[in-house]
């Protein structure tokens, strides 16, 4: 069984009140459990009355302890935690690319990639990538339906000389195969 102990952060007391003040259940729990310990009770009990893990409270336990009281105040889990870059700089990123994608160039998302590699320093996945030109509506956009250098005239020609149908080649013999 570990030994637990509270380092000196706060007294009892004030333990106690920021349990009371507490904004949420989860930092409620928090609280709570190092109050209980505080008294002395086992982190087996002090799990159980609470109704969370023993390893739970041992990591609270760490926290408060190496942390101090500030690491209990719950910070919220909202917004982009993963963005390498702010939304600000893709939009200033993809700006710059925009131009030549309105000159008619073929902007690949690979090749975007490299230059989102180059500018970061590092390697990105294509997942990011993809979610980045998603964020500011880059969409894909179909090539042309007919070739640039085409002759039209040669494939109106072929139109009129071809067969207006498919009919299938002709079979070889009807025979009927005996014992079928």
């Amino acid at each position: 069984m570990r030994k637990t102990e509270l380092k000196d952060h706060l007294e009892q007391a004030e333990i106690r009140k920021e349990m009371q003040a507490s904004e949420s259940r989860e930092q409620f729990q928090r609280w709570q459990a190092i109050y209980l310990v505080g008294k002395g009770l086992r982190v087996e009990q002090v799990a159980e009355y609470i109704g969370i893990t023993k390893g739970t409270v041992y990591q609270w336990i760490f926290q408060y302890n190496h942390e101090g009281p500030e690491s209990f105040q719950l910070r919220g889990r909202g917004g982009r935690r993963f963005g390498l870059i702010s939304f600000e700089e893709e939009a200033d990123f993809l700006e710059h690319l925009r131009a030549e994608a309105a000159r008619g160039e073929i902007v690949g998302a690979f090749w975007l990639r490299e230059r989102l590699e180059k500018k970061l320093g590092h390697k990105v996945s294509k997942d990011y990538l993809y979610d980045l030109l998603h964020r500011h509506d880059w969409r894909k956009v179909v090539p042309r339906l007919r070739r640039p250098k085409a002759d039209v005239e040669k494939q109106e020609e072929f139109k009129k000389n071809s067969r207006s149908w498919w009919q299938p080649p002709p079979r070889a013999s009807r025979r009927k195969i005996p014992g079928h």
